[in-house]
C-alpha cells in the first residue's frame, strides 16, 4: 500500500508551508487520477441530480480554480481567458474525458512550480481578491482546501454512476 501524500514529509528546498499544500493538492491529483479517469464520455459528463456537477465538470473545476487561485494569491490578474463562473466552467461540455485531465494536469502543474517557488515574505504579502485585502496565504491556502472539497465530490459521484450501472 502506498504512504498517503500526507505521511510523505516535507519536500526538499520548498517552504514548509508549501510543502503541506503540495502534499494536500498530490492527494488530490490521486484521487482525480483514481475516481475520474477510466470513465466513458458518458459517465464523465453524467448529472446525477439537479443542482449537481458531472465528474467532468468538477475535474475542469478543481483545476481552473486551482490556477486563478494562485494567480490572485501571488498578486497577478487573472488573464481573460481564464475568467470563467463555476456554473459555466462545472456544465457538461462532453469534452473527451483525456482531454479535461489533461487540462486539469497543466493546470496542476502550473500550481506545483508557482507554489514551490514561494517564500516567507510573498506568504505575507497583501494581495487583492475582488473588493478584499488579505494576506496571500490565506488565499494560497485555499486552494488545497477547495480541490479536496470537490475532489470528494468527484469520490462520490463516481460511486453513483457506479451503483446506477450495476
Amino acid at each position: 500500500m502506498q504512504t498517503p501524500p500526507f505521511l510523505r514529509g516535507d519536500l526538499e528546498g520548498v517552504h514548509w508551508l508549501v510543502s503541506v499544500w503540495l502534499r494536500n493538492l498530490e492527494e488530490v491529483e490521486e484521487t482525480v487520477q483514481k475516481w475520474a479517469g477510466g470513465l466513458t464520455s458518458e459517465g464523465f459528463w453524467w448529472v446525477p441530480a439537479p443542482q449537481a456537477n458531472p465528474i467532468g465538470g468538477l475535474v475542469r473545476h478543481i483545476g481552473g480554480s486551482s490556477y486563478r487561485l494562485l494567480l490572485r494569491g501571488t498578486g497577478q490578474e487573472i488573464p481573460e481567458a481564464l475568467r470563467i463562473r463555476p456554473a459555466e466552467e462545472m456544465a457538461p461540455s462532453g469534452r473527451a474525458p483525456e482531454e479535461v485531465l489533461a487540462e486539469f494536469a497543466q493546470n496542476f502543474k502550473q500550481v506545483r512550480e508557482g507554489l514551490q517557488a514561494l517564500r516567507d515574505e510573498d506568504l505575507m504579502r497583501t494581495v487583492q481578491v475582488g473588493p478584499h485585502q488579505v494576506k496571500a496565504v490565506y488565499v494560497l491556502d485555499h486552494i488545497a482546501a477547495h480541490a479536496q472539497h470537490h475532489a470528494g465530490q468527484v469520490i462520490t459521484t463516481r460511486k453513483l454512476w457506479e451503483a446506477k450501472n450495476r
